[in-house]
């Protein structure tokens, strides 16, 4: 797992060749989504701009001076053995950014967090910093309400911090995979996050999105109901990058295509070969859709969410703070929030129902 976590980016022949089902199926996918969006030189008055960061590993230090931005957030890992003093240190530098709202999460490494006392002494050192740990805050940005939610755990992978049992990703369709195993610890973590939570921030990535198959399934399923309109997260290094969904018809099917695909999936060659059938003729219908009818270029809420793995180390190397490792330029994101002020929590409440009925009703005989 530690290898999965650090290594480089994989060679697309390398990728073919550990499983041809998951790389002709997410190079159907990214033919149909949309490219993510770029912050502009000037964010508009209508943005809030947000930079992501996570993983810096005790190389804080090293990380060039981070843009400007209204929201700083960090996705965990900010330290390499979880100690006190190397927390304390990240926390330091993490504290005199210029950013307005500074927001972070732990990681798997950053053991100290775990303790009581030392979650009671770092919100009365460090004032200018937020801790969320399973919690929401919501910030006002130029008369602009976000609400931000934050967990530090990812599925459970050796005796590091902040862990649940993995979530089985074997449910054909994970946007309702949540109601056959509702007591499962992954199920009942995720089910706090609220429906009304803008700004998503864990440490781990969901399932089949931006997590070299380590996602977690159950985080998927949140994603699903929240659609929050943005995800920012890390822990897969080589999986860095960023990501446009779009809860179409398209994804359903490739998130089928990834749980198959998962090694603990008991399902046969034929039906994940099947559900790949599907994802194709869900592409080709959702292209010549857009053709025809055309599309929104903005964010629209509910309907789209940009998801951010914010990784800012690489391989192995430097982890601990040493000279050479692969470092790279945190994200920043422009979160449009001008339009969305017209519509009520309840308006998009309603929608998220209507999608969820709309579902079940899909699976009915």
């Amino acid at each position: 797992m530690d290898s999965l976590l650090r290594r480089r980016p994989t060679a697309v022949l390398d990728d073919l060749r550990a499983s041809p089902l998951l790389f002709l199926a997410r190079r159907v996918y990214a033919w149909t989504q949309s490219p993510a969006p770029v912050p502009h030189d000037q964010p508009s008055p209508t943005d809030i701009r947000i930079v992501c960061i996570a993983d810096t590993h005790n190389t804080h230090s090293a990380q060039p001076p981070l843009p400007e931005g209204d929201i700083l957030l960090h996705a965990g890992d900010l330290t390499q053995s979880g100690t006190l003093p190397e927390l304390c240190d990240a926390l330091a530098w993490l504290s005199v950014q210029p950013h307005p709202i500074k927001i972070f999460i732990g990681g798997n490494h950053d053991g100290a967090l775990a303790e009581p006392e030392t979650r009671a002494y770092i919100r009365q050192a460090y004032p200018a910093l937020t801790y969320l740990e399973n919690d929401v805050v919501q910030v006002t940005v130029r008369h602009h309400t976000l609400r931000i939610y934050g967990s530090p755990y990812t599925p459970q992978y050796g005796i590091w911090a902040f862990q649940y049992p993995r979530f089985p990703p074997s449910h054909p369709h994970l946007s309702n995979a949540v109601h056959t195993v509702d007591h499962h610890p992954a199920v009942v973590l995720w089910s706090a996050v609220p429906p009304q939570t803008d700004v998503l921030v864990t440490h781990g990535p969901p399932l089949g999105h931006l997590d070299h198959s380590a996602g977690c399934a159950a985080l998927l399923s949140t994603l699903w109901r929240v659609r929050p309109r943005l995800h920012v997260f890390g822990h897969i290094h080589a999986a860095r990058g960023v990501e446009r969904v779009r809860w179409d018809d398209v994804q359903p099917a490739f998130e089928a295509v990834c749980a198959y695909a998962d090694i603990h999936a008991d399902v046969g060659m034929r039906a994940r070969w099947a559900q790949f059938v599907t994802l194709v003729w869900r592409a080709v219908t959702a292209k010549l859709s857009a053709w025809w009818w055309g599309r929104r270029a903005r964010q629209v809420w509910g309907r789209e969410t940009v998801l951010v793995n914010a990784a800012s180390v690489g391989d192995d190397h430097g982890l601990g703070g040493e000279e050479g490792g692969q470092r790279r330029e945190v994200v920043v994101k422009d979160t449009e929030v001008g339009w969305q002020d017209a519509q009520s929590w309840q308006e998009r409440s309603c929608r998220r129902r209507s999608h969820e009925t709309t579902l079940a009703s899909s699976k009915a005989p």
